[in-house]
């Protein structure tokens, strides 16, 4: 299946939506169907705040991310003022990128 890249952008005053919904939100993330590949925030450089979130999930097609990302409880909370699905393409299959070691 393909992969899909979806970056979301966090409302300006989003940190309490964020706060409020983010249980159900790792609920949502835990119990969902979609192979997701990679999850997580976009912070501030200091890491102090969130700023965002990026997903890549495995999915059959375009309208499944599309519906994966609606039916986050972040998205239906109003947290994303902007939200961004691409196709995405893993050139290092999961492993170290050229040559680099893993983390």
């Amino acid at each position: 299946m393909p992969l899909y890249l979806i970056h979301c952008t966090q409302v300006a005053d989003g940190q309490a939506i964020r706060d409020a919904h983010y249980d159900e939100h790792r609920a949502y993330l835990k119990n969902s169907p979609v192979d997701i590949k990679l999850a997580g925030p976009q912070v501030t450089d200091d890491d102090a705040k969130a700023i965002g979130s990026v997903f890549v999930v495995d999915v059959p097609d375009r309208a499944a991310a599309e519906a994966f990302s609606a039916g986050d409880p972040f998205t239906k909370a109003g947290l994303f003022e902007r939200v961004i699905i691409t196709r995405f393409r893993d050139i290092t299959r999961g492993k170290p990128a050229f040559g680099g070691t893993p983390a």
